[in-house]
């Protein structure tokens, strides 16, 4: 029944705005004398401004091409299903997802700075991380570990199927000290 609708409304507005189109052309060119078709209906006293027809008409194609635009335009999707359910239909917002993610890699050792962004697609998710890593880490092992946490946080706790996991490490910062200074050995400070 969408469908059906969606095609009869789209052909209505293709009618209409190809009216108004015709209208504003006839306004100036003159091929039909609206008046008099106009009189034959509804017997008017007194002829129209041609001008405030064919404004009047601008306005109604320009909301004709906006509701054509609203009619196809798809809305972003901020929910992921919910693989694991097996009773029903269950959905979780990508926001929840970023923050469930963000929390769990926040909890290894060596990552700081994480942005996380959730893209719905068909079959599952596509998880894009922006990390920062302390100096003195294997990169890639630290990496490993972050994409398997991602899995696991994913899989196990959320129950989404995620179709990809991309990390990208956007820096390395300085490794954190024990103390709030630094001390050099044999240097007295006043």
């Amino acid at each position: 029944m969408r469908v059906f609708n969606k095609m009869v409304m789209t052909i209505h507005l293709i009618c209409l705005a190809l009216g108004c189109l015709v209208g504003i052309a006839n306004a100036f060119a003159g091929f039909i004398s609206w008046g008099d078709a106009v009189k034959r209906i509804f017997q008017p006293l007194d002829e129209a401004n041609p001008y405030i027809v064919s404004l009047a008409l601008l306005f109604i194609f320009i909301i004709c091409i906006f509701l054509l635009i609203l009619e196809f335009y798809r809305r972003r999707i901020n929910a992921a299903n919910i693989s694991s359910s097996k009773t029903g239909f269950a959905m979780i917002t990508l926001d929840t997802i970023a923050e469930q993610i963000k929390a769990s890699v926040t909890k290894l050792e060596g990552l700081e700075s994480i942005k996380v962004k959730v893209t719905p697609k068909l079959g599952g998710v596509i998880i894009n991380m922006l990390v920062r890593l302390e100096e003195d880490q294997d990169i890639p092992a630290k990496m490993q570990e972050a994409v398997k946490q991602v899995a696991e946080v994913s899989s196990k706790k959320l129950g989404i199927k995620v179709l990809k996991n991309n990390l990208t490490i956007v820096g390395l910062t300085p490794k954190k000290l024990i103390g709030s200074v630094n001390v050099r050995p044999g240097v007295v400070k006043p």
